[in-house]
């Protein structure tokens, strides 16, 4: 009888793994080394997970393929403030009763408990980034009403070296307390300094390709890698290749860092 099993040579194992995890500092995250899984609020949706509190993190980042027909199995409404945007495709949702078409680069902010449903009514895949966590109310400060848009309708700004895109507006208005940049760099553009910080960041690669110093260690990053930095991470910046690099990232913005404080 012929003897069928496989003998592991270095010939033969074609695995490679450009994931890298430190805990507490940051964590790479590749596409090829997501695990996916489902959740029960959804039918014809692959979930990735790529941030969450197991992580450290105090928000939950996931990417979610949407396939043909598929979306959400009835109205969702959650006590979290959630943030959704279009990495490919097209998709149909409905928000407190009122539909809305959203392409490529579109998005949505919704406050906590908002109702809402969404499909994927194209015969092609449909990619969303999904970003959940707790919003932070304050006395005098009104919930912010649901944002509905595109990318395509925010004027980009330069800032330090690069372009920069306020998805969400943070800057004009304090009651939101979730960051989103659209972050694009031309060949040759870095950060001009070496950021540390109380923020924490997850950051996934729109496109192109670049080098990020996080904490000492340099890492190539490219299309759909995502990145989890936590607070006071050092991190750096340069694109590198022959065209544009972009990223979409988020942050913990315009609230006061004592809450965390024990009280003694």
């Amino acid at each position: 009888m012929q003897d069928k099993r496989v003998i592991l040579t270095e010939a033969n194992i074609t695995s490679s793994c450009r994931s890298r995890n430190k805990p507490g500092e940051y964590l790479l995250l590749p596409r090829s080394n997501r695990v996916e899984h489902y959740l029960p609020w959804f039918e014809g949706v692959d979930v990735q997970v790529m941030a969450s509190p197991e992580l450290g993190a105090q928000f939950v980042q996931h990417e979610l393929l949407v396939k043909p027909n598929g979306g959400t199995n009835g109205s969702i409404n959650q006590e979290f403030e959630h943030f959704f945007y279009i990495l490919e495709g097209t998709l149909a949702l409905e928000l407190d009763g009122k539909k809305h078409q959203l392409v490529e680069g579109g998005y949505f902010w919704l406050p906590p408990h908002s109702e809402f449903k969404f499909a994927n009514r194209s015969e092609g895949l449909t990619r969303l980034i999904w970003i959940r966590r707790w919003y932070e109310q304050v006395p005098g400060l009104k919930i912010p009403a649901p944002l509905i848009a595109n990318e395509k309708d925010v004027k980009a700004e330069p800032v330090d070296t690069y372009m920069e895109q306020h998805l969400t507006p943070y800057y004009e208005d304090p009651s939101f307390d979730l960051g989103i940049n659209l972050q694009v760099f031309d060949p040759g553009v870095y950060f001009s300094f070496v950021e540390t910080h109380v923020i924490e960041h997850g950051l996934y690669m729109l496109y192109g390709q670049g080098l990020y110093w996080l904490n000492g260690d340099y890492m190539e990053v490219k299309k759909d890698d995502f990145i989890y930095m936590a607070p006071y991470c050092p991190q750096f910046f340069y694109p590198t290749g022959h065209g544009k690099s972009a990223y979409l990232l988020y942050k913990d913005v315009n609230r006061d860092y004592t809450v965390g404080l024990i009280k003694r």
